[in-house]
């Protein structure tokens, strides 16, 4: 992960909007931590993040995933945005492997991978988190944590989820926020 703090674009957000942009953030790296784990053991595995995260003290990106993890209200829109991903995670894997015909998902970078995880849930699950914004954010995730080429690829595979999931954009008339 390269750009894993980079001074003034830290989660230290206030608002809802930022909120939630900090949980998809949490979510995120939350995500690449639970790879390392079976699958069958994601859920008891991402009990013991919560519980036991990270004290902060031996990196950049510990500190900041620190730092998001004891703000309750980030993690609690992680915790609710990570559970359901993890009860559709097979669904939402296989349609971004029918999605992205010439990257199989286990030859994707981990980052990228996950960052089309959290769009394709939210594009699929979340009706009222605008189409726009998930787009945005997860390119923003990839500009930050991925490496060089992460935006543009994680940005056409989104776009191409997106016009597969929800090709309108699926909010109410008259719908506000980012969800």
């Amino acid at each position: 992960m390269t750009n894993a703090a980079k001074p003034g674009r830290a989660s230290a957000d206030s608002g809802p909007q930022g909120e939630r942009a900090s949980g998809r953030e949490l979510s995120l790296l939350a995500l690449c931590h639970l790879e390392s784990y079976p699958r069958d053991e994601h859920a008891t595995a991402l009990s013991l993040l919560w519980s036991s995260p990270p004290r902060g003290d031996d990196d950049e990106r510990s500190g900041l995933f620190a730092g998001l993890v004891r703000d309750r209200t980030v993690r609690n829109r992680a915790d609710t945005l990570l559970r359901g991903l993890l009860a559709r995670w097979s669904e939402v894997d296989a349609v971004i492997a029918e999605t992205s015909v010439r990257w199989r998902l286990e030859r994707m970078a981990q980052v990228d991978r996950n960052v089309l995880r959290l769009a394709a849930f939210e594009l699929s699950e979340r009706p009222d988190t605008p189409r726009p914004v998930v787009l945005a954010e997860a390119v923003r995730l990839a500009r930050r944590y991925g490496s060089e080429r992460s935006p543009g690829f994680v940005n056409g595979v989104a776009e191409a989820l997106a016009r597969r999931l929800r090709p309108t954009d699926g909010t109410a008339a008259g719908a506000t926020g980012d969800g």
